[in-house]
């Protein structure tokens, strides 16, 4: 997720980890080599990108320990340096800046779309890779540079996911598009849909602007209403706190057209809207099914509800990614970053939320898109998509 701060009053619930550590270690020193292998992630703890950063923070961090208390990577233990941006480029890019000083060989960075792009100038001026962390643009990895890697899903590949199963599965032939330009988000995940619902042989009959945290959505009720034919379909690429307030008005103006959304409307807040959340469809990093191990990793947590806490998936995310480093290290037999660099362009990988493949051009993993549903008042799963047709993002 790489938009304006979503949900920044939510409170943070997942692993009861302080806000503003400065350095995580997982055990105490190496087992093999002096020191122990540092990767690095800088993120915000404490201002309006915590509800993504935390828990990506933590995920590590149980990773981290759990190597470490099976023998480490090549006999080393793993150390994870975290410092707390507070949401300022400055900090986030000082937090990267000593973290390569006290040799980090790896940064995850934090989900916010230009500190991002500031940390990975400086992580790749000295050749260390960086991940996006939960950031989903398709945009960050190719202005940053060979050293940067995008590990989960894409919001491209969102909007062609939710497209090719709207057409596919549910037989939609026509949408209507409400989008947003006061965000790259917003703006792009709409653009992708239309772009893909068409290339799936649907036509988008009219796309309309909204205005985020406007609240009052009255007049693209009005417009959604007046239109005759009405769609097949509603997409929109809001958020919460504005998902549920649209919902609300939609089906207050007695507007019963099916809506999908994007991974930002799924929350618990989403839930609250009642009756009027009730068949909303959305996209997700993953979510419990016999496909994939989620469940027994939310058992780890007080709430292993996902519906209640989807930001502990984002901690499965966070988890799967120290994993995912450790393969790479352990690939190359160094705890090098040139040499991790390498592994990662072709790293195949299966965790907690799925499998991926490293695409060695783009530097994009290819990685499924979870479907969800709201059904009698909980998200429930459908299905993961990888789309025959992925929009563009140029």
């Amino acid at each position: 997720m790489t938009t304006a701060p979503r949900g920044s009053t939510r409170a943070v619930t997942t692993a009861a980890v302080a806000a503003a550590l400065t350095l995580v270690a997982g055990c105490s020193g190496g087992t093999g080599d002096d020191d122990p292998i540092r990767i690095a992630h800088i993120g915000d703890y404490s201002g309006d990108w915590s509800f993504y950063d935390v828990p990506i923070r933590d995920g590590l961090q149980m990773a981290v320990e759990e190597i470490n208390a099976n023998g480490g990577v090549l006999d080393r233990d793993i150390e994870l340096i975290t410092a707390d941006t507070g949401g300022d480029q400055a900090e986030a890019v000082r937090g990267v800046e000593e973290a390569l000083d006290d040799g980090a060989v790896y940064i995850t960075g934090t989900t916010a779309s230009g500190p991002w792009g500031a940390q990975a100038s400086v992580a790749c001026g000295e050749g260390v890779p960086i991940s996006t962390g939960d950031g989903t643009s398709p945009t960050l990895v190719p202005s940053a540079g060979d050293c940067a890697y995008h590990l989960l899903m894409l919001d491209t590949v969102q909007a062609g996911a939710t497209a090719q199963y709207a057409v596919d599965e549910l037989g939609y032939e026509s949408a209507y598009v409400l989008g947003s330009s006061d965000d790259a988000y917003t703006e792009g995940l709409a653009a992708y849909f239309a772009d893909a619902f068409t290339e799936n042989g649907g036509q988008v009959v009219a796309e309309e602007e909204f205005r985020i945290g406007a609240s009052d959505f009255n007049v693209q009720v009005t417009n959604i209403a007046a239109l005759d034919p009405a769609p097949d379909v509603i997409f929109t690429s809001m958020f919460t706190p504005d998902t549920p307030q649209f919902l609300r008005q939609l089906r207050g103006a007695g507007v019963d057209i099916p809506v999908i959304s994007g991974d930002g409307s799924v929350d618990s807040s989403v839930l609250e809207a009642g009756d009027a959340a009730e068949g909303l469809v959305a996209t997700y990093h993953a979510w419990p099914s016999e496909e994939n191990q989620v469940a027994e990793f939310l058992e780890t947590f007080e709430d292993p509800n996902p519906s209640s806490s989807p930001q502990n998936i984002v901690t499965a995310v966070g988890y799967d990614e120290a994993y995912l480093v450790a393969q790479a290290i352990e690939a190359a037999g160094e705890a090098d970053p040139e040499a991790i660099a390498e592994e990662l362009d072709n790293i195949e990988f299966s965790g907690v939320t799925g499998s991926l493949q490293m695409d060695p051009e783009t530097h994009q993993a290819d990685k499924a898109v979870t479907l969800i549903e709201v059904t009698d008042g909980q998200y429930e799963f459908i299905e993961t998509l990888l789309p025959d047709y992925v929009p563009s993002a140029g």
